[in-house]
């Protein structure tokens, strides 16, 4: 009994509404994985050109800048491209071949590769991102991410070898190769197209980011990047690396489970308060050699792994919620864009701060003093402008097996393939509760009140809801059939369970359904696809 309660708290906080096929999860990682052995051997390359270095030289401002405005105008690139997973692969390409110009031993050539590569993956980013949200949902998406993210950071270390030893750098690019073969492996059965129906929005991009919820968000990721590039600067990133490995994926772990569990805005106040001891512990001990029992390097690298990784977890959890909601699709690739660009601003202006506070003359006595006292008041007005910010995760969101009544399966031709109800069994009577109406009624009526509207509006866009008096008809839709979910409320993650379940419905039963001829029997099965897209069972979440 005890190892029951045991696995079902597992699945209620580590696996519940994680439904990611193995296909999709192995394109999102290897591909998450090409990004982060580019991110982090160029990070690393640049680190060490700068290390020691105390004045800002021109080619930080141009790295700045031509970083910035790859940003900008990588995310309205990204919103015009139906095919992500096409583009993601040509933007890979050309970062291989920006690669292995660059170790061509001249520096012209050098610097251009270096180039390609930079202008390349802000736009990889960006299109992974909008893969990644299009595949999450507001359940999933910070668990989903935090999956990914964990081996794909651990994994992309291995860059820095090919940074260290010169000769070595040009396997780099055969890495990047090989990972683009595997990659275009996956592609071939796995393909993200969007469409121009998904696409219609009457928003305008402008009015999305200076909506005061966008805003305060905004902001709020350029403070605590800012608090981080003043770290970096100050502290440089001396580390004791297998620590902060560690520390990062047990934080983003436990991050990603509080996300989806209790919400983006308190998790966010939680990571500032934890962000807070820290950067009071180190500027309380300035010169002691151990903070709270532990050497000081130790202490920094905790700091770091409580640090860089939620961060990052927290932009694209965030920048999947707004991007996600009506109207707000057709600027995905902008939204993540200006997160994007946000994180990576206020990290270079407290890092080009920090190095320029460094560099005034007779300022070593106040200097002690002040970066904490900065950093510790931007922590503070951060906890009260966190306050004014909108919940995602809303309780109605979370509870959303609550409003399940029933589930039907139909052809086009109204015939009934499959039902289900969902309401509990009778505590009295120990039955289950049966459906109050007719299902192949139903079906066919459903079926009929589909072409009859599709024919008058002579619209190609397909009827997605019906609402009768609080009570919700969802529906779905394959090549050959109809799913059409009951429900007490309209919620976004219904939508995306419906969608998912349809796809996998048709998949497995395609055969059945373009030969079908009356027989329903084939789609008894489909009650394994209802338990694994609409299990009530850990539908909830409790400490």
């Amino acid at each position: 009994m005890k190892s029951e309660s045991i696995k079902q708290w597992f699945s209620k906080v580590f696996t519940r509404d994680i439904n990611l096929p193995k296909k999709k999860f192995a394109y999102l990682f290897f591909s998450l994985l090409s990004i982060m052995l580019l991110v982090e051997g160029l990070v690393f390359k640049y680190m060490s050109l700068i290390q020691g270095v105390s004045v800002i030289g021109i080619e930080l401002y141009t790295f700045v800048i031509v970083l910035g405005i790859s940003f900008l105008i990588s995310g309205k690139l990204v919103d015009f491209v139906k095919n992500r997973t096409r583009y993601f692969n040509l933007m890979l390409v050309i970062c291989v071949v920006g690669l292995l110009i660059s170790a061509i031993p001249e520096n012209l050539l050098n610097y251009l590769g270096l180039l390609i590569v930079l202008l390349a993956i802000p736009q990889l980013i960006i299109v992974w991102f909008t893969i990644l949200v299009h595949e999450t949902n507001i359940l999933n998406r910070g668990r989903i991410s935090t999956y990914l993210l964990i081996p794909s950071l651990g994994l992309g270390v291995i860059s820095t070898i090919f940074i260290l030893i010169e000769f070595l750098y040009i396997f780099f690019g055969i890495l990047e190769f090989c990972l683009l073969v595997i990659i275009f492996w996956y592609s071939r059965s796995y393909k993200y197209i969007e469409t121009n129906e998904r696409l219609k929005s009457d928003k305008k991009y402008l009015s999305i980011i200076f909506e005061k919820h966008f805003f305060r968000y905004a902001s709020s990721f350029f403070m605590l990047s800012f608090i981080l590039g003043d770290l970096f600067a100050r502290y440089k990133f001396d580390i004791e690396f297998p620590i902060f490995i560690i520390v990062s994926s047990l934080y983003l772990i436990a991050a990603g489970c509080f996300f989806d569990n209790f919400g983006r805005k308190m998790s966010i106040v939680l990571g500032i308060l934890v962000l807070s001891f820290f950067l009071i512990s180190y500027g309380s001990f300035v010169n002691a050699a151990y903070i709270f029992g532990m050497p000081r390097r130790i202490f920094l690298s905790i700091h770091y792994g409580f640090s860089i990784g939620p961060l990052i977890l927290a932009i694209f959890t965030i920048a999947g919620d707004f991007s996600t909601e009506r109207g707000n699709l057709k600027f995905r690739g902008r939204i993540n864009g200006s997160f994007m660009l946000s994180f990576f601003i206020g990290a270079i202006i407290g890092f080009m701060f920090s190095k320029w506070l460094m560099a005034l003359p007779g300022i070593d006595n106040f200097l002690l003093i002040f970066p904490n006292f900065l950093n510790s008041s931007i922590l503070i007005i951060l906890l009260f402008w966190m306050m004014g910010m909108k919940e995602f995760l809303v309780s109605k969101e979370k509870e959303w097996a609550h409003t399940l009544n029933s589930l039907l399966v139909f052809s086009k031709n109204g015939v009934c393939l499959y039902n289900h109800y969902f309401k509990n069994k009778d505590k009295t009577e120990g039955k289950e509760e049966g459906p109050q109406f007719d299902e192949d009624l139903i079906s066919g009526a459903l079926s009929g009140v589909i072409t009859i509207i599709s024919e008058i509006t002579q619209s190609k866009k397909q009827l997605r809801k019906i609402d009768k008096e609080g009570g919700f008809l969802l529906f779905g839709y394959g090549k050959y059939h109809v799913v059409a979910l009951i429900a007490s409320m309209e919620l976004p993650v219904l939508f995306k369970k419906i969608d998912e379940f349809s796809r996998e419905f048709e998949n497995i039963f395609l055969k059945e359904l373009r030969a079908f001829q009356g027989n329903v029997n084939h789609f008894v099965p489909t009650k394994y696809l209802i338990k694994k897209y609409f299990s009530q069972k850990f539908s909830e979440f409790k400490l």
